[in-house]
């Protein structure tokens, strides 16, 4: 092997040609090295961390013949037009060629050359489709999504792998592989997003062009015989191609000692000995590789090497795979009760009166008349029902526990279930569930605040972080007219759509006749607010309101809506003074005088940071935080008309002038005569394109400058 010099990317994404093999994985790479270039450190300390765990395996103690079988669970998420075109039949038929691939259990390594029969590699790893869903319910590992007529899908958007965007989410990639077929955009035959390159868990696994999936059905030759999948799954278990993607300059290596250098991709069916300027004496290239881009029919093995390389990936970095219980077909049982989930209490509540409830399962094979169901609070003694009813065998349903009362603070909820039809569980491993809920004190109107306790959150308030990351937290040296504000460090954020909730204490609003909420907030992006198809980073605001379970959704921003700061950044935000924004929420008609709290939502898009100061939630006549100490800007954002609102009559105002971005003077008016001077002044921008421009005040003692943004 020649000196390796680390490379970026593990894969590469060659010129479309008609009837040539297309792997998309590095243009899809590239985009998102592009749009976040601190992805390019991620993906080196990814590809040495391999090299390592590799060659540790390579020297280990276990022979490659002695390697214990690995059975991997596979969901397979069939996202067409017409999804019934890829039959099952076809389908077992790709994982049968999976498991002969990567088994070495193929008829046709007997095409290998003498010279390399040695190192074909045997990575004992098998495939399944899954028998069990992630919530243990049976399934034959196949699901069908129908899309709208002549949909595709290309490499550089994540719709695929999201229900809600038309495609189909993923099972819990810890636990099964992923692999999704379907009809992909600009002749893509296969893609593949690896663990470590930076991709959200949820949309990790492989993608499949259906013409090429499998050995029937709409298979396609020359990619009728499934190595498609068994090139894509290779480089999920972190192979690289064997041309190192290096376009010919034989400078780079695939960090596999047993295959020899290449200088580019192999189309077709070659003769052996295939020679090129990276290795220009026989044998030549391995262009039978499935690591190669040569023909299906001419792709045959695996190297001794590569496969310590893709065991090492499979043993320490997707471990999960390997201790999933997918492959494992659920067994009947005649009584087997099961809690599928706490309705409620969680969270926050909004009295001391609580009554749990749960939704119960029958998961057993007779129908369930009759079990015992109990709950306790921080240990503290049982509370039991006996239900009775009469639930068929996978049948549902939501059963409420015995009120009880509880004080201010914090409470385990533990529930259990016994006996039920009278007998013991037939599986008790599914009888308890717990979770956490609060009591707290009512806040009254009017409620402000301004971050400036070092406590964080502050007291009453929470945070919602699932994906246990980067979060709200405490900036102690930026606000808006303050020392302190909250904020997401959406720039170091590495992942996309994570939800990350700042809530507010409940908020009494008793005898208010209006609820006004008021926050500065300041933002910023690291790509071109231009950038029409790029997802923005979101700041949205939900009200949960006393007596209902369903959020309503206030306030939501994003790109050039939520920014505050109108050029891209390609470092972490600060914003300056300019760079705030007041933004405000009637909620009047959204609260109806009842309780509430609200939601301050992130949602990451790999943009840049969020910040929020100087919250206010108060009757309109009672909020000082409503406005600027001397001057407003609104509406901000605007579409044209602009309107300042002065808080006391501007006595020493001399003339308010208005830039865009570039600094060229837009609209200039002057305040010499005092008589003239109203606590309104109206400005029109409709003539004007969009983007930031800028307010300059002056008077007679000093300047003042407001930040604007008009959009359509």
């Amino acid at each position: 092997m020649r000196p390796l010099i680390v490379f970026l990317i593990l894969v590469s994404f060659c010129v479309p040609t008609a009837a040539q093999r297309k792997c998309g994985t590095y243009g899809a790479l590239q985009q998102r090295i592009k749009d976040h270039p601190y992805l390019k450190q991620l993906l080196i300390d990814n590809e040495n961390r391999i090299l390592i765990g590799q060659r540790l395996h390579k020297f280990s103690s276990i022979a490659p013949e002695a390697r214990s079988l690995v059975t991997i669970p596979v969901v397979v998420h069939v996202v067409l037009d017409n999804p019934n075109i890829v039959t099952d039949e076809q389908i077992i038929s790709q994982l049968e060629v999976l498991n002969r691939d990567f088994c070495a259990t193929n008829a046709d390594t007997a095409q290998v050359p003498n010279v390399w029969k040695s190192i074909i590699g045997n990575a004992q790893i098998k495939f399944c489709l899954a028998q069990r869903t992630p919530d243990n319910k049976a399934t034959n590992g196949i699901l069908r999504i129908k899309t709208e007529a002549g949909k595709s899908f290309n490499i550089y958007e994540n719709d695929l792998k999201y229900d809600d965007n038309g495609g189909s989410t993923a099972w819990d990639s810890k636990s099964y592989l992923n692999i999704w077929v379907t009809n992909m955009s600009n002749n893509v035959l296969g893609l593949a997003t690896p663990p470590g390159n930076g991709y959200p868990t949820e949309e990790e696994g492989v993608v499949i062009q259906y013409t090429a999936f499998g050995t029937t059905g709409s298979a396609k030759g020359p990619y009728n015989l499934g190595r498609t999948a068994t090139h894509e799954i290779g480089h999920y278990f972190g192979l690289r191609h064997t041309w190192a993607d290096d376009d010919g300059g034989c400078t780079e290596d695939d960090g596999i000692d047993d295959t020899p250098l290449e200088s580019n991709y192999t189309f077709g069916c070659p003769d052996f000995p295939k020679l090129d300027s990276c290795s220009p004496n026989p044998p030549g290239i391995m262009f039978m590789n499935y690591m190669d881009y040569s023909d299906d029919a001419c792709m045959c093995l695996f190297t001794t090497f590569q496969v310590d390389r893709m065991r090492f990936v499979a043993e320490m970095v997707t471990q999960g795979l390997l201790t999933s219980k997918g492959c494992t077909p659920l067994t009947p049982l005649n009584n087997d009760i099961a809690l599928v989930s706490i309705s409620s209490p969680s969270g926050r509540i909004y009295s001391g009166l609580v009554q749990p409830a749960v939704i119960l399962r029958n998961n057993g094979t007779v129908p369930l008349t009759s079990a015992y169901i109990t709950y306790t609070l921080n240990g503290g003694p049982p509370i039991s029902q006996q239900w009775s009813g009469n639930l068929s065998s996978a049948q549902q349903i939501t059963v409420n526990l015995p009120v009880t009362t509880v004080k201010i603070g914090t409470y385990d909820l533990k529930i259990y279930t016994q006996l039920p039809n009278g007998v013991p569980d037939s599986d008790p491993t599914n009888d308890s569930l717990s979770n956490h809920f609060h009591y707290d004190a009512e806040i009254s109107l009017p409620f402000t605040e301004g971050f400036e306790n070092s406590s964080f959150p502050p007291a009453g308030w929470d945070i919602y972080n699932p994906d246990q990351y980067y979060t709200w937290e405490r900036n102690s040296s930026i606000g808006n007219r303050s020392s302190a504000s909250a904020m997401v460090n959406n720039y170091d954020y590495q992942t996309y759509g994570q939800i990350d909730d700042l809530i507010t204490p409940v908020i009494n609003p008793m005898g208010a006749t209006s609820v006004l909420l008021t926050f500065d907030v300041a933002a910023a992006a690291t790509n071109a607010l231009s950038a029409g198809s790029q997802k923005w980073d979101t700041l949205k605001i939900l009200v949960n309101r006393e007596g209902t379970t369903a959020e309503e959704v206030v306030y939501t921003k994003w790109g050039r809506q939520l920014t505050t700061h109108a050029a891209a950044l390609s470092t972490s935000f600060i914003p300056t003074p300019a760079d705030w924004r007041r933004d405000t929420v009637d909620l009047t008609n959204v609260v109806r005088g009842s309780k509430f709290y609200l939601r301050f939502r992130n949602i990451s898009n790999l943009q840049n940071n969020i910040y929020i100061d100087n919250v206010s939630v108060a009757d309109k006549e009672n909020n000082t935080f409503m406005q600027d100490p001397e001057v407003n800007a609104s509406p901000n954002p605007t579409n044209g008309p602009v309107i300042l609102t002065f808080n006391q009559n501007p006595d020493n105002l001399l003339q308010v002038s208005i830039y865009n971005s570039l600094g060229k003077l837009i609209i200039s008016q002057s305040f010499n005569n005092n008589t003239n001077r109203n606590t309104n002044q109206a400005f029109d921008l409709t003539n004007q394109p969009d983007g930031a421009y800028f307010i300059k005040l002056i008077y007679r003692d000093k300047n003042r400058i407001l930040k604007l943004i008009k959009i359509k």
